[in-house]
């Protein structure tokens, strides 16, 4: 498995909350939620803190083939939540948390795992194969639809953007709303999660959200974005959605919670 990945915060302003690594078998992406200011944590260390630690864990815990995908992120859970629980109020809402995606070679299998709104790209035989969990979308949309009404950058956007997050909160990691990596090893059981023969994939991709962007804001389909991986390389598609965002900098034309977010892609071609 041969691995290229490139990872840039949306803004100079402030720290990537994105984590990504690749060994000669494993892949990871982690996208840490933001907090907007003003919310809290209840973290003395912030998400680039906890997505770094439950990165490394991750990817130490897939390196046992003996542990299944979901076993292995609930491991990686509970050895992060342990790492701070004396020092942080993990029980806090804005806890920092995060979405996973994680690919594993095993022997003549791929190994794959896809918790919350980042995507899993497979070049498949049958074609492309695009995996998400998308149940963020499928609540608290009123918020939704108020925090990309206005224009990214004004006080207005900044206000329904942190009062969509207070609304996720409530139902973050509940029963009927949506799931990420945060502090409840339970978490893990509801990743998507499989495993396929080796010799039926070609390539594959791991993106978080701001990397997918030019998919949804349908400027280019996940072939073509795949294609542009091949070519020229995460750091090309990065730049590729940079250019787009730049191009709509008030979010009228593609509405959205920011104007850039962190993107991070890795690449991976097989054979």
């Amino acid at each position: 498995m041969r691995a290229e990945l490139d990872s840039r915060p949306g803004s100079s302003a402030k720290p990537n909350e994105d984590w990504a690594a690749a060994t000669n078998r494993i892949a990871v992406v982690l996208d840490g939620l933001t907090a907007p200011g003003g919310l809290g944590t209840g973290c003395m260390h912030g998400v680039p803190w906890f997505v770094e630690r439950m990165g490394s864990a991750l990817v130490a815990n897939l390196a046992d083939d003996d542990l299944d995908m979901r076993s292995a992120l609930a491991a990686s859970i509970d050895a992060t939540a342990r790492i701070h629980v004396s020092t942080c109020d993990l029980g806090n809402p804005g806890t920092p948390s995060a979405t996973v995606l994680a690919l594993r070679e095993r022997g003549e299998s791929l190994d794959w795992l896809v918790l919350a709104d980042s995507t899993l790209l497979l070049d498949c035989t049958e074609g492309i194969k695009a995996i998400s969990d998308d149940r963020v979308a499928q609540v608290n949309q009123a918020q939704h639809e108020a925090a990309i009404s206005s224009d990214t950058d004004t006080e207005e956007h900044e206000k329904n953007v942190s009062l969509l997050v207070e609304a996720q909160r409530l139902v973050r990691n509940t029963p009927g709303g949506y799931w990420v990596a945060g502090t409840n090893p339970e978490a893990a059981a509801e990743a998507l999660s499989g495993s396929m023969s080796k010799v039926l994939v070609k390539r594959a991709a791991l993106l978080s959200d701001g990397a997918a962007r030019l998919q949804e804001f349908d400027v280019a389909s996940w072939r073509s974005i795949m294609d542009t991986l091949e070519s020229s390389g995460p750091r090309g598609l990065i730049s590729a959605v940079r250019d787009v965002e730049d191009s709509d900098p008030k979010g009228r034309r593609w509405p959205r919670y920011k104007k850039s977010d962190d993107a991070t892609a890795v690449y991976l071609s097989f054979g």
